[in-house]
């Protein structure tokens, strides 16, 4: 086997050197920390916190139609007056009017009201939805890498048995106690573990991938996953905490909540409005240079429509149909919500009796392997025993690694579809998110333009696109022989079956 020299050894060192003291200086993460760090940063959750404070700003509007609105008018220009006194005059008019509109018996405010409450109501429950969905995430990546990690370890771990097996193989042909067929069988076997080995690498990289995309940063030093917390012991227990807790039951009957509101708010355009209405009016020249002319008023304004084309009753039909589609889909969410807690309580116990099998099935195809290694060394046992051997193991050892990641993922699952992973539940130290804070803090927003900052502290998103990379100069030549023993010591390239063939420069 010939291995190609790095154009810039020096580079190459400097960057085993730097992943080396990198590897050492991070600390362990676990669980909890992922998913802090998930809460504190995901976009997603980001977004969905926007758009419950947007939804928040509908209390203020409907509010304001029980407020006082004020108008001030005002006019000013050149006319030119013709009378028989004074033919031909300019003039120069101004006017001004103020008006202060009060609502005496704003009936639309009382729909618009109750209107907007239901659709907060049904953005909190957006929100809580889409926190478990990325908590969930959170444990779903966290758990892929750990299994992929653990899978290249364990194919690694094989490979470098057959390959130690080659190399005795290769003695015993020597020797004569083997034929060239039994070393093509080993190498054979050792091509399609090392194929294992780059397709368990490549699925290692893509949790990678997707672990930075969910929590914010890359998977360090994973810990084990602990078990969720106070999990439901019976089916009919968990059924019962998901129709009280789900958020996805919970978002279904709040929209159906505000498709019920949404009936008056459009009955609300039939509805009489009495305003007092309080005005004042000022002009000067309007009529002939030097005139002027005060009006002050305090009215009673009512307002009772008659007809209006059929539209208002158009949107009062629509808005009815409407709600029979929301109470349908409630029905509907309820109906999928206890599938999915059917579904995630059976996989929970399903998946933890697997674990238990495929972890004796490891322990007893470890045994196997020792005992037709001993009996292949007496000649008991050909090469293809002990090739398929070493095939049930590694293949134990895979279905042992994704077992037990299924085993805990399915807990905390479970732990989702009952509407129990939230902050607040699992214990998570972090401060949540008090959407109810900001919703207070717009009811008094008269004349602000800008975002009310929120009373609790933010979690703020980050971007996890990498930043430029900066132009690094080539170092300096050095020795390339000497740099190329420092490399052998390093890997340990050196044996007798090794052929290194550095390529030197001139």
């Amino acid at each position: 086997m010939s291995l190609r020299r790095p154009r810039h050894p020096l580079r190459a060192l400097a960057t085993v050197v730097a992943l080396v003291m990198t590897s050492a200086a991070v600390r362990a993460e676990t669980l909890t920390e992922a998913l802090v760090s998930a809460y504190q940063t995901n976009p997603t959750l980001a977004a969905a916190r926007a758009n419950l404070r947007v939804t928040d700003e509908t209390l203020a509007q409907a509010l304001a139609l029980f407020r006082p609105s004020v108008l001030l008018t005002a006019t000013g220009g050149i006319a030119t007056l013709n009378t028989q006194s004074t033919p031909g005059a300019d003039t120069t008019p101004i006017s001004s009017n103020a008006q202060i509109v009060l609502p005496l018996f704003p009936l639309s405010g009382f729909a618009a009201l109750e209107t907007a409450d239901a659709r907060i109501a049904e953005s909190r429950a957006t929100l809580a939805a889409t926190e478990q969905q990325v908590l969930l995430a959170v444990v779903e990546v966290y758990l892929n890498v750990r299994r992929d990690m653990e899978l290249v370890a364990v194919t690694a771990a094989i490979e470098s048995l057959l390959a130690k097996e080659l190399t005795d193989s290769r003695i015993r042909l020597r020797e004569g106690d083997l034929s060239e067929t039994d070393i093509a069988l080993v190498e054979a076997r050792l091509a399609q573990v090392q194929a294992d080995g780059v397709l368990a690498r490549q699925n290692l990289r893509r949790s990678h991938a997707a672990y930075v995309a969910v929590v914010g940063h890359p998977a360090i030093d994973l810990q084990p996953t602990p078990a969720p917390p106070s999990l439901p012991q019976t089916l009919d227990a968990a059924e019962r905490a998901a129709m009280a807790a789900n958020p996805q039951v919970l978002r279904a009957k709040s929209a159906e909540a505000v498709a019920n509101a949404a009936i008056g708010d459009a009955e609300a355009g039939l509805y009489p409005a009495l305003d007092l209405v309080a005005g004042g009016r000022r002009d000067e020249d309007t009529s002939f240079e030097g005139s002027e002319l005060e009006q002050y008023s305090l009215q009673l304004q009512l307002r009772v429509p008659l007809y209006e084309g059929g539209g208002t009753r158009s949107r009062i039909r629509q808005a009815r149909e409407l709600l029979n589609q929301r109470r349908a889909e409630t029905m509907i969410a309820e109906r999928d919500i206890m599938r999915q807690v059917a579904e995630a309580f059976d996989a929970m116990t399903a998946t933890r009796d697997a674990a238990i099998y495929t972890a004796a099935s490891v322990t007893a195809a470890d045994k196997a392997l020792s005992g037709v290694k001993q009996e292949a060394l007496l000649g008991y046992r050909t090469t293809i025993d002990l090739l398929q051997a070493e095939q049930n193991f590694l293949e134990a050892q895979r279905r042992s690694v994704v077992a037990a990641r299924d085993e805990r993922f399915a807990g905390w699952r479970l732990l989702a579809t009952v509407g129990g992973f939230t902050p607040r539940e699992t214990a998570l130290p972090v401060t949540p998110y008090d959407g109810k804070a900001h919703a207070e803090a717009v009811r008094d927003a008269y004349l602000s333009t800008d975002p009310i900052p929120s009373p609790e502290v933010m979690p703020v998103p980050t971007s996890t696109a990498p930043p430029p990379v900066p132009t690094v100069p080539d170092p300096a030549p050095a020795d390339a022989r000497a740099d190329a023993d420092i490399l052998e010591d390093i890997f340990d390239l050196g044996g007798d079956d090794l052929d290194v063939d550095y390529d030197y420069p001139d």
